[in-house]
């Protein structure tokens, strides 16, 4: 009965913190619940993008980060594999089962690459085979020290593969039979590049010669590397009527009588490159008879003197690039 008037208005104090508490709590707790239902949820926006358009990012992009795509979810891989046009494998004997699962992936594959160890086995004319009937587009085969392959793996594979248009091999043991069997299927084959071709040293593969075909009405490109009997492949150059540029790298013989031959059937060439070969200042001169001729390499052919070289700058109006390198200075000097 007797309270204070101190104690009444501590009273009143606390009441009103307690309700300016509860109205605080109130206000608060629908917006907060609020906030949880309106959070955002991750959404996926390529599923927008038509597989046409995801392929072009896919092919923008270089080896390793589209495999690292291919990861992210099925319609990925699927998509990278069915856009991946470029394709490199280890070609060890052991790949042979995989071959089919690895094409059923990647079933566009344009431009492929099969190298192997040279201290290791390597796929033979039944992988290759099964690889062809798998790409029956392609235009580019790159073989590297695949020495299980031989002469009757490609001509199995050229006739499979007939839209072929580059071919280069190195350390192969496949020989001439198999060159012309490429030669005889794919007319529009426009490159050729072989180098340490085992096959055509043995025996009577050394003799057969290789060419025409029905590729040398299509071949702009010949380089041949490190041959023993190049010189086989003679009647190839010398048939190809379209060939714009040839390259010897240290092949032995004489080609002092096959480049006349080659100036006489080709005659649009515009470059030639000749290192370690035997040529003399007959060959020089058959060469000055290309009136198309832009680029002349001359590197360690000692045989060549200033005759040969005043010959060829005399006729050979277009040229623009001369390079000569590693000849004796007592062959060719100031007046070359």
């Amino acid at each position: 009965m007797g309270q204070s008037g101190s104690m009444l208005a501590l009273q009143s104090g606390q009441d009103s913190r307690d309700i300016s508490h509860r109205s605080k709590t109130k206000s608060t707790a629908p917006i907060s619940s609020a906030l949880k239902i309106v959070e955002p949820h991750p959404c996926d926006y390529t599923y927008d993008l038509p597989d046409e358009c995801l392929a072009c990012v896919f092919q923008s992009l270089g080896s390793a980060d589209r495999t690292r795509c291919s990861l992210v979810c099925r319609r990925w891989l699927k998509i990278e594999g069915q856009s991946r046009h470029r394709l490199s494998l280890n070609a060890k004997s052991d790949l042979f089962p995989e071959i089919p699962g690895i094409f059923a992936r990647f079933d566009s594959v344009t431009k492929l690459s099969l190298k192997c160890d040279r201290r290791s086995a390597s796929i033979g004319d039944e992988a290759l085979t099964v690889i062809s009937l798998s790409c029956k587009n392609l235009t580019r085969l790159k073989l590297s020290a695949c020495r299980g392959i031989t002469d009757a793996g490609m001509e199995e594979f050229s006739r499979n593969c007939r839209n072929l248009k580059k071919l280069s091999c190195g350390s192969c043991s496949f020989g001439a039979k198999g060159i012309n069997a490429v030669l005889d299927n794919c007319s529009g084959l426009e490159e050729l590049s072989v180098k340490r071709l085992r096959g055509i040293t043995d025996g009577a593969a050394a003799a057969e010669s290789i060419g025409p075909g029905v590729a040398a009405s299509s071949l702009r490109v010949i380089c041949l590397k490190e041959l023993y009997n190049g010189q086989c492949f003679g009647p190839l150059i010398i048939g190809s009527k379209s060939l714009r540029t040839l390259k010897l790298f240290r092949c032995s013989g004489d080609w002092d009588r096959i480049l006349p031959l080659i100036a006489e059937r080709a005659t649009g060439i515009v470059e030639i490159h000749l290192e370690r070969v035997q040529v003399t200042d007959v060959g020089m001169a058959a060469i000055a008879n290309c009136p198309d001729l832009e680029i002349l390499r001359l590197v360690k052919t000692p045989e060549c003197t200033n005759v040969g070289l005043l010959a060829v700058t005399e006729k050979c109006r277009l040229l623009r690039k001369l390079h000569i390198d590693g000849c004796k200075a007592n062959r060719i000097g100031d007046e070359g």
